[in-house]
């Protein structure tokens, strides 16, 4: 159907020559044969209601060469006057100033000929352009419900049984850049099978059953955003009675219950309208869904359509998360009780919603220590690395355990010391922290020197050191590295052998 357009103010402006030779062209071809505006019919019933039309236009052509008479039809409101103001630019031979109206499809310009209906003189002065030549009859068309076909090289009436020629449709579908198959086109993100099934896909995608021809029309979310309106694209080539009873229209996106059947597509009036896209109707169809689960009370848990209940194993083998945030996300999902909905939301977007109200619960159910929970509580970092670090924290804890422990320990060992249990704990970062608490003397600054090399941060403090303490440090580094990575039984060991390099006499015990 021809969407109802709005009624709004045209405006004038001066023709080009180009412009106004086209509407005195077309004039001349209606001059000659004014039937050319009429569809051919292919049914008895839609023949009577054309032949009424015919009579009326073939009255006027016995007048076309009386200006005067032509100038009082045209003072009518219907084809008649829009056929007499038409034939007027004949005689005229000139159309100066022309009036501008707004379509749906852009603006419209035409020559304002008497008082007939805007609608018809621009369909009777673009007798040959397949979409507007369609206004001149969309009134008779709605009032008895007659289905009407235009396309480049055909205009055809099938009565009161919607039934678009094989060319036609072959015309539309040419228009879309969908995948063509038998009975389904498609964009190249689903498959016909899921499209002829009605399956829900990865994709949200929109799906278009044209009922008259058995063909099924399907595009994604993503497609969609290149596209407008498919429907307005295939409508405004014809004219039929209820675009709603020629089309189911079904927004293929389901993010509830999985085992609730029920399937409803809303804001398709807007949709039959024209005032949304394609991508907006799946849009508004998708928020409206989640405005709905959210208004649940109890725990679903539901990833990419595919509801899991309140099952949080299967939901989380699903979701795929790594083995940090897999125990994070465990903890909270089974803590809350509300919906989650995670559609392209990754499990760390998941984890910082709940973080500010479960973070703290989380990392102390993975850690004993009191001071370590306030310590990686106030750390700031994304929730997933700040499992990460207590995962690893942990992991080290494991081995610090077995390092041996020192009632006593000289200065400088006991700054070594502190450096490897910091960096086994902590790892890297709060290891170059900790290394500016330096023992302030040449050794200390040499071997704190020789840690900055081995995490290649030396070059940005290289000025806060002597030459000496500078090359002292390069020859401490494979010392400082073999005691980061010592077992525990080489521990004491490594730790004596890099006090000896550092210049002391002194003994661990």
């Amino acid at each position: 159907m021809v969407k109802k357009n709005r009624q709004v103010r045209t405006h004038a402006r001066t023709a080009t020559k180009s412009q106004e030779k086209a509407l005195i062209d077309n004039a001349k071809k209606l001059y000659e044969n004014p039937l050319i505006i009429l569809p051919t019919c292919t049914t008895n019933d839609a023949e009577k209601h054309m032949k009424k039309l015919q009579k009326k236009l073939e009255k006027i052509k016995r007048h076309r060469d009386e200006p005067e008479k032509l100038e009082k039809i045209s003072k009518k409101k219907g084809i008649e006057g829009a056929l007499a103001g038409t034939l007027l630019l004949v005689h005229s031979e000139k159309a100066p100033y022309l009036a501008v109206a707004p379509f749906t499809t852009g603006n419209v310009v035409y020559a304002q000929r008497g008082k007939a209906n805007r609608e018809k003189l621009i369909g009777f002065q673009y007798a040959d352009d397949p979409v507007l030549r369609l206004l001149a009859v969309k009134d008779i068309a709605k009032k008895k419900r007659l289905n009407i076909y235009s396309w480049d090289t055909g205009y055809v009436c099938t009565g009161k049984t919607p039934a678009p020629p094989k060319e036609f449709v072959t015309f539309l579908l040419n228009k879309l850049t969908l995948e063509k198959h038998k009975d389904i086109s498609c964009c190249k993100h689903l498959t016909t099978d899921q499209v002829a099934k009605k399956e829900f896909a990865n994709k949200h995608y929109l799906r278009i059953h044209w009922k008259s021809i058995n063909h099924t029309i399907a595009q994604c979310e993503e497609c969609a955003k290149q596209s407008k309106n498919t429907l307005f694209t295939l409508s405004k080539n014809f004219i039929t009675p209820k675009l709603s009873n020629e089309f189911d229209i079904e927004v293929m996106a389901r993010i509830i219950d999985q085992k609730d059947d029920t399937h409803q597509t809303l804001f398709l009036d807007e949709y039959l309208a024209g005032t949304i896209t394609d991508y907006e109707l799946i849009q508004k169809n998708l928020k409206k869904q989640k405005e709905t689960v959210h208004q649940k009370t109890e725990k679903l848990l539901i990833l990419n359509g595919v509801s899991y209940g309140s099952d949080v194993t299967q939901f989380l083998d699903a979701f795929k998360p790594n083995r940090f945030e897999r125990v994070g996300l465990e903890y909270i999902l089974n803590k809350i009780n509300e919906p989650v909905i995670a559609s392209n939301t990754t499990p760390h977007q998941i984890l910082e919603k709940y973080w500010n109200t479960y973070g703290k619960e989380v990392i102390s159910s993975l850690i004993n220590d009191q001071k370590m929970i306030e310590s990686f509580t106030a750390v700031d970092d994304t929730p997933s690395n700040i499992l990460k670090m207590i995962f690893e924290y942990n992991e080290r804890q494991q081995i610090l355990v077995q390092l041996p422990t020192y009632t006593s320990l000289p200065p400088l060992a006991q700054f070594a010391d502190h450096t490897a249990r910091t960096y086994r704990t902590f790892g890297e970062k709060q290891t170059l922290a900790e290394l500016k608490k330096r023992p302030d003397n040449p050794k200390g600054k040499s071997l704190a020197y020789a840690f900055l090399l081995i995490f290649n941060k030396a070059e940005e403090t290289k000025w806060q050191y002597t030459h000496i303490e500078i090359e002292y440090g390069q020859f401490l580094k494979p010392y400082a590295k073999k005691l980061l990575d010592a077992s525990p039984e080489q521990y004491t060991t490594t730790l004596q052998e890099l006090l000896t390099a550092s210049g002391s006499n002194e003994t661990i015990t």
